[in-house]
C-alpha cells in the first residue's frame, strides 16, 4: 500500500525540525508510521538500480567504508 504523501511530509517535518533544534528532541512515531516509512524507503531502494555506468576518467572520493585509523586510538 502506497504511502500517503501528506503523512510522509509530515514525517519528514518533525524529523528535520528535532535535527535543527537547538536542544535535543526525540521524535514519536507510531508503529505505523514507521512501517510505513519502510515500505516508502524499500520501494524507493528497489526502484534504484543495482549499478551504474560510467565513463572513464572518473574520481572517487571519500572513506570507502574503512575506519579512520584515529577511532581506534
Amino acid at each position: 500500500m502506497p504511502m500517503d504523501q501528506g503523512l510522509l511530509d509530515d514525517i519528514i517535518r518533525r524529523l528535520i525540525a528535532a535535527k535543527t533544534s537547538r536542544m535535543a528532541k526525540q521524535v514519536q512515531l507510531t508503529e505505523a508510521e514507521i512501517r510505513q516509512l519502510c515500505a516508502f524507503s524499500k520501494e524507493i531502494f528497489i526502484s534504484q538500480p543495482n549499478l551504474i555506468e560510467l565513463e572513464a576518467p572518473i574520481k572517487i572520493c571519500g572513506n570507502y567504508g574503512i575506519p579512520n585509523d584515529s577511532a581506534f586510538v
